[in-house]
């Protein structure tokens, strides 16, 4: 028999642990431990699953206020998903699918079956080490016939050959005899939000060692997944079907001192990526390979990927152990999240580990996670751009459809671009994502600078949302131009006049869409008049572009105590907060209604402290400590967006205490296990918020998109004693380090 379980080193600072099992909070690290490798994701679920949380019951749920909203699921919710890989909805037009679970491994003795509520278990502990993606799991079966089980599981979803999951379970019989049954499958039981997207599931027998179940979309993809199987000792293994279900089955007589190792090897492809072959020619290629070159090396190759990431995008902190830990989890599942190299798909709102937001894109992807992805990973940022670019023609039929000219990007977008978003208040007056993505890309630009990103791609984008603004806008009596029925980043008041966030974001895009035009004009006739035939671009369009982009009111100047967060903000009901929020443990939004609250002085999240954050410069301190005191305390908090921007504020005040009050804030959303807020989903965009509060905060960089050469203003929480992370700043690495006395900047390459 093979030797005994391996031990694994835990290394308290790159590895989140789960030391009881406890079904409160399974589904939470379920969210917590999602593997993959940009093109496809896996929850953290348990091989065997749980017994009574069945996977394929049917509903409808009903779009409403995410945050709000009470789970249909409650134990365990399985999750493979593919960014990219949509179905239609009665209710959406697009959302992402929950595919079929091939993670199955079923342990049997005596009819016993190994369940991680109805066993009894002890010696348990699951972990995802961060440093490679792989989750272990360890515990000691005692079953009612006697024998006890020492389990290891190991598993990863491989960071170089992106099509393939390994998977490992180890077997040490510590006392007793009998027969153990193995069941190894893919299981295609499995709805999306309560619907089924799956037109059809063939289970088809190629006559090759291998199992095989191909899934039809609503969508009309085809997802083709293959698993094999080996095993340290001779096991034979039959294929069967049960229901929709496909698996391999052996047993195994185990003795005392016996040990057995099984792994699996899946590969899933689909007719969407961007390779050559039939389905079933490239899912058997993978597997081959796997079995040529066996598990450690396909092991390395995925360390070694895994390294190459971590070595630019890491964040070191001393003398904080649980920073350190949530800044590595959060990074993890923001490498995790992206798919660098496919432009047709972005970051789903909850990091492709739930199906809370339906796999939709939202404003985080630019404003919250790019900037991580800019000074990190430099391409990754640039693609997540190209999405943006290549699904301008869906940003036009959102325009077309609200009866303008040009392109208004989607409050909640998918693989078309066009609008996802079933509540009309997001999708009608939540315009600022068109002016945000024009932001972005300036950031990037400014960061990298890539100029022909903005020459070759960035132009067709700014002149179709200029279009649109163009028309968007009305004319008062004076004179100048306003923005009417708009819901800025404060998504708890939903039609406001002239939002200062809003207003500011569109004169910026419309300002720097005169210039480039002006500025091709002059260097490059040849190029202008290409762009002017491409987009049919009139000069009287550009005039009018300018004047708008002048005459755009912004409600406040720089004689203004406190900027408004719109020109009626003073109209609306102050709130007696004490009388209504009962239970701060619970968003505010639970105890009023939606009514009242549309008139209400209650924020959601940030929203002037967020255009503080992105204009620095625009404000003078007075301006930005006047709009903190007086917005914080009427700030819910409801979204997880909020905290980290008022962490960064506070951080540039030197209200270090404030500052680390959000800092927990900010790492409890995903990592708190009494709040389990990962169960339905990683909070992705509050992943950036940590990374931009610790370096935008606590070391006090100046964003690039304002300063050419890398400046600090370091303000450290109390505990920390150093901290040191690398830039990619202007095509060039830099190494930072930030003590309480003194900071470094010191040039790589």
């Amino acid at each position: 028999m093979s030797k005994k379980n391996q031990t694994h080193v835990v290394d308290n600072l790159w590895c989140i642990e789960e030391n009881r099992f406890n079904q409160d909070t399974n589904k939470h690290f379920e969210g917590l431990f999602t593997q993959g490798n940009g093109y496809m994701h896996v929850r953290g679920s348990f091989e065997e699953g749980l017994r009574g949380a069945a996977q394929d019951e049917e509903y409808m749920r009903m779009p409403a206020n995410v945050t709000l909203e009470q789970p249909r699921h409650t134990k365990s919710k399985w999750g493979t998903f593919i960014p990219g890989i949509v179905g239609k909805h009665p209710l959406l037009k697009e959302e992402i699918i929950n595919l079929p679970y091939f993670l199955g491994i079923d342990l049997i003795i005596a009819d016993e079956e190994l369940n991680m509520e109805a066993s009894t278990i002890r010696e348990y502990k699951r972990w995802l080490d961060l440093r490679d993606g792989c989750l272990y799991r360890s515990l000691i079966w005692e079953t009612e016939q006697g024998i006890d089980l020492k389990l290891c599981y190991k598993r990863f979803v491989s960071m170089e050959e992106k099509h393939l999951c390994l998977q490992q379970v180890q077997i040490e019989v510590l006392s007793g005899e009998g027969i153990l049954d193995i069941r190894c499958g893919i299981n295609p039981e499995v709805r999306t939000n309560g619907f089924n997207h799956f037109k059809e599931v063939l289970t088809e027998d190629n006559n090759s060692e291998y199992i095989c179940t191909k899934t039809i979309t609503d969508g009309g993809n085809s997802v083709l997944m293959l698993s094999g199987i080996s095993a340290s000792e001779n096991i034979c293994w039959s294929r069967l079907t049960q229901n929709q279900r496909i698996f391999f089955s052996g047993s195994r007589l185990l003795k005392a001192g016996d040990c057995l190792e099984i792994q699996k090897v899946t590969s899933v492809v689909t007719d969407r990526d961007l390779e050559e072959g039939t389905l079933i020619e490239r899912g058997e290629k993978y597997l081959k390979y796997f079995f040529k070159e066996g598990w450690e090396k396909i092991y390395e190759r995925h360390s070694r990927a895994w390294d190459s990431k971590w070595l630019y995008s890491d964040i070191e902190i001393t003398g904080d152990d649980e920073a350190q830990l949530a800044i590595r989890t959060y990074i993890y599942h923001l490498i995790r999240a992206n798919s660098e190299n496919d432009s047709r798909v972005a970051i789903c709102a909850k990091g492709y580990a739930g199906e809370a937001y339906f796999g939709h894109y939202f404003w985080d992807t630019e404003i919250n996670m790019l900037p991580f992805f800019i000074h990190t990973n430099p391409q990754a940022a640039r693609n997540l751009l190209m999405y943006r670019y290549n699904t301008l023609e869906g940003a036009r039929k959102n325009a077309l459809e609200n009866g303008y000219e040009g392109a208004k990007y989607a409050w909640e977008a998918s693989v078309t671009g066009e609008e996802q978003c079933p509540c009309w208040q997001y999708a009608d007056h939540e315009i600022h994502i068109t002016a945000d993505i024009i932001y972005a890309m300036y950031h990037y630009v400014n960061s990298t600078e890539d100029i022909a990103f903005v020459r070759n791609f960035g132009v067709d984008m700014m002149v179709e949302t200029a279009r649109y603004w163009v028309q968007r806008v009305d004319r008062n009596k004076d004179g100048y131009y306003e923005l009417l029925g708009v819901m800025g980043p404060d998504e708890y008041l939903p039609i406001t006049r002239n939002n200062a966030f809003t207003n500011r974001m569109v004169k910026f895009s419309l300002e720097k869409t005169a210039d480039l035009l002006q500025k091709i004009k002059q260097e490059d006739a040849k190029g202008y008049l290409e762009i002017e035939n491409r987009l049919g671009l009139k000069e009287l369009e550009i005039e009018k572009i300018k004047e708008v982009a002048e005459k755009l009111i912004l409600p406040y100047d720089e004689n203004t105590d406190i900027v408004p967060q719109s020109e009626d903000f003073e109209s609306y009901a102050d709130v007696d907060f004490n009388a209504i929020w009962k239970d701060r443990t619970k968003p505010f939004g639970n105890f009023i209604s939606q009514e009242k609250n549309y008139r209400s002085k209650a924020l959601k999240q940030a929203d002037v402290l967020e255009l503080m954050l992105l204009y620095p410069d625009d404000f003078t301190r007075e301006q930005l400590t006047n709009a903190y005191d007086y917005y914080e305390p009427i700030t819910t908090h409801d979204s997880s967006l909020s905290a980290s921007v008022h962490g960064i504020v506070a951080a540039w005040m030197g209200r270090m205490p404030e500052a680390e009050k959000f800092l927990k804030k900010v790492m409890d959303i995903d990592m708190s296990e009494e709040k389990k807020g990962a169960a339905e989903g990683i909070h992705i965009a509050n992943c950036g918020g940590l990374w931009q509060m610790i370096v935008y905060g606590f070391a006090g960089l100046k964003s690039a998109m304002w300063c050419d050469e890398i400046q600090l203003a370091p303000h450290l929480p109390d505990k920390w004693t150093k901290l040191e992370f690398t830039l990619a700043w202007h095509g060039k690495r830099y190494r930072i380090t930030v003590t309480k006395e003194k900071h470094e900047i010191t040039e790589l390459y």
